[in-house]
């Protein structure tokens, strides 16, 4: 008989075990810790990059690692001081050399930040088009004598941000970065839950319905 009540409680604590594995809720505790380690590692990274002093030959070597790991990893450049692309990682993107990212005028604010106060950068995710996918964009200082020489710069698939810290699974999301929404699917419910973001140059608030429970 104690074997059996043994049994049965061992079945029931693995059942409801189960049922909390099944229930893949997102509490906004976890999103945020997940957010913050998420970017933290990709901005260790290119901090790293920024730290060897790339050039125009040897960008490519010293991005090669955070090609290689970063999953979504879409590209990366070397920007010189006045924001104008002098290298890409990848060679079929050459005819990026040369733009000026100061046409971008979502970016209006980040290049006076980056002159006046050179840290490393969010961008919000990109909508993107027909030709482009969403991407999200970072970028870092590269400081020699306390002087900016150059810029690193990467950008990641916006389903692979999403992927890996767990918005992708839930029932609708939104994503406000500065202010201005920037990224959401699916209509948010009457009381969504919140997250709000100290992120490299820039504030995130991150409204989202959590997944539902499985039954």
């Amino acid at each position: 008989m104690e074997l059996r009540i043994r049994l049965i409680a061992a079945g029931m604590m693995l059942g409801l075990g189960l049922q909390a594995a099944c229930r893949a809720d997102l509490p906004p505790e976890m999103l945020q810790k997940n957010v913050k380690e998420y970017f933290g590692a990709l901005f260790d990274g290119l901090a790293k990059v920024a730290e060897a002093e790339p050039t125009v030959d040897t960008f490519r070597e010293h991005m090669k690692p955070m090609a290689e790991k970063t999953d979504g990893f879409f590209g990366g450049t070397l920007v010189d001081t006045n924001f104008v692309i002098r290298q890409c990682y990848f060679k079929r993107n050459f005819l990026a050399v040369g733009f000026d990212l100061k046409k971008v005028e979502q970016l209006d604010d980040f290049w006076k930040m980056m002159r006046e106060k050179p840290e490393p950068q969010l961008s919000e995710p990109g909508h993107g088009s027909l030709v482009q996918p969403r991407l999200i964009a970072m970028r870092y200082p590269v400081i020699e004598n306390g002087k900016l020489v150059n810029i690193v710069s990467m950008m990641v698939r916006t389903g692979a941000f999403l992927e890996a810290v767990g918005l992708d699974k839930c029932q609708a999301y939104k994503i406000i970065c500065r202010g201005v929404p920037a990224e959401e699917k699916g209509k948010l419910s009457d009381q969504p839950l919140e997250v709000k973001l100290g992120l490299p140059s820039t504030e995130w608030v991150i409204q989202y319905d959590p997944p539902k429970e499985k039954k």
